[in-house]
């Protein structure tokens, strides 16, 4: 992983619950994360993707609401300037769910993208993950 600038928000996300840090720095080569927020799937929002299979569960429309609820809430801190820089740490369906939904002014500040899901991992865990290749 490439070096991660200070104050980038980390976005550590799956189906149904995410957790939001903002780096620190790096320390001995190791990045530094502080988390500001823990997110969860609210059904009461009823954000839906815009089209679904007719078969799918109600498991994968509630990770779906979730990504889209992800989402905009990104797109709306990216326009009012709340981030410079952006790294997606989430599995690969939520990641896939999340990234097409994403405005333009917050997929430009989009640093990285980690396939993998961290959000029950910890802190240390996940810094390791960002840490920038030597």
């Amino acid at each position: 992983m490439r070096r991660i600038p200070r104050d980038t928000w980390v976005l550590v996300a799956d189906g149904a619950s995410a957790r939001l840090f903002r780096t620190l720095g790096t320390e001995n080569g190791a990045v530094r994360l502080h988390q500001e927020e823990a997110l969860q799937l609210d059904p009461a929002e009823g954000v839906m993707p815009a089209v679904l299979p007719a078969d799918v569960g109600a498991r994968e429309v509630d990770e779906a609401s979730f990504a889209r609820q992800l989402a905009l809430r990104l797109n709306k801190d990216a326009l009012e300037g709340r981030y410079a820089g952006l790294v997606i740490a989430a599995d690969p369906t939520t990641l896939g769910t999340l990234r097409p939904l994403l405005h333009a002014e917050a997929r430009g500040r989009v640093l990285a993208e980690v396939p993998k899901n961290y959000t029950n991992a910890p802190r240390e865990q996940i810094e390791q993950a960002l840490a920038p290749d030597f």
